[in-house]
């Protein structure tokens, strides 16, 4: 049970975290693309708070769409929008990003980077939104079965 209780506070944990990063990037997207006026701002601002789920390939998928519609207005337009969502991500990485800094136990980046191209690979468009909380509550259990229960095991017979 103590196990399971971990991997609820560490799925409760990222979603705590993550749901206050797609939040800002949501807001700050509408009310950006609103200031450029870019077509349809809530739309991409919600795409852009879907895709904030998914780690380093969701910032580009949620550039690419208001790039494209304000590419129809000018190619000026499209620059001005890709700075737009540089600086978002910048804000979001500088200030959200350091206030749920994740705990001692987070996942590393290649191990992130991994688990997303395997979950996508095996279970497509849905795998890249799972990884990272299936990972999390993989390396839980790792952590628990074998560092706690072998190696302690292990340091307590020598």
């Amino acid at each position: 049970m103590e196990r399971l209780s971990k991997c609820e506070r560490g799925l409760i944990d990222w979603l705590g975290g993550v749901s206050l990063s797609t939040i800002f990037i949501g807001i700050t997207t509408i009310v950006g693309l609103g200031f450029l006026q870019v077509p349809l701002p809530v739309v991409n601002g919600f795409l852009a708070g879907l895709f904030a789920l998914i780690p380093y390939i969701g910032v580009i998928l949620m550039a690419v769409p208001p790039m494209l519609l304000a590419l129809l207005d000018s190619p000026g337009k499209a620059g001005a929008v890709l700075l737009l969502y540089l600086l978002i991500q910048h804000l979001e990485v500088a200030f959200i990003g350091n206030i749920i800094k994740k705990e001692p136990g987070s996942i590393l980046p290649a191990y992130t980077l991994a688990f997303l191209t395997l979950f996508g690979y095996f279970l497509g468009f849905l795998g890249l939104f799972l990884a990272l909380p299936i990972t999390i509550v993989a390396q839980i259990w790792i952590q628990e079965a074998l560092i706690e229960d072998v190696l302690d095991g292990w340091h307590s017979a020598s």
